[in-house]
C-alpha cells in the first residue's frame, strides 16, 4: 500500500480501521455505498431525476452536470461537505496479491458515522423537497351559478 492514510480524530491508520471510519471502499463504488449506507436510494433516485429534469428544461443539462451521479469528489461537494457530521474524505492506494488488484480507494471519516448516514438520508430529502407541487387551491368557483 502507498501513501497510508491515518484517521484525522484518532490517527488509527486506515487500513486498521476504526470508530470513526464511516467507509472504505473503491473511489468507482463510493457514490453508490454511500447511497445504500444511508438508506436513502428512493430519494436519491428522485433527486437524480428531479435534477436532470430542471436542467434539461432550462437547456443547460450536459453530462458533466451529472458528475455527483458517479463521481466521489463532486458526490462529496455536493453533498457530504455541508454535513455536520461530516470530516473528511482521502485517497489511499491499496493493493492486492497481484499488481492489476491495485487501485484508489476513496475514504470517509466522521465523528458519527451512523449520524452522517442520517444526517446524508435527510439531505436527499430536504433537496427533494422543494420540488414536491404544492397542493393546488382551493376552488370556489364550482359553487357559481352556471
Amino acid at each position: 500500500m502507498i501513501g497510508r492514510k491515518h484517521c484525522p480524530f484518532c490517527l488509527t491508520p486506515a487500513l486498521r480501521g476504526c470508530e470513526h471510519l464511516a467507509l472504505a471502499v473503491e473511489a468507482r463504488e463510493f457514490v453508490r455505498r454511500c447511497v445504500e449506507l444511508c438508506e436513502g436510494q428512493i430519494p436519491w433516485q428522485g433527486l437524480c431525476a428531479l435534477r436532470r429534469g430542471d436542467l434539461q428544461r432550462a437547456g443547460r443539462w450536459s453530462p458533466e452536470r451529472d458528475d455527483f451521479t458517479w463521481l466521489e469528489t463532486a458526490f462529496c461537494d455536493e453533498f457530504l461537505k455541508r454535513l455536520s457530521w461530516f470530516g473528511e474524505m482521502d485517497y489511499e492506494w491499496r493493493t492486492g496479491s497481484r499488481p492489476e488488484q491495485g487501485g484508489f480507494w476513496a475514504l470517509l471519516w466522521s465523528k458519527d458515522p451512523k449520524r452522517l448516514w442520517w444526517e446524508l438520508r435527510d439531505e436527499f430529502e430536504r433537496q427533494c423537497s422543494p420540488h414536491i407541487p404544492p397542493a393546488p387551491p382551493a376552488r370556489y368557483d364550482n359553487f357559481l351559478p352556471l
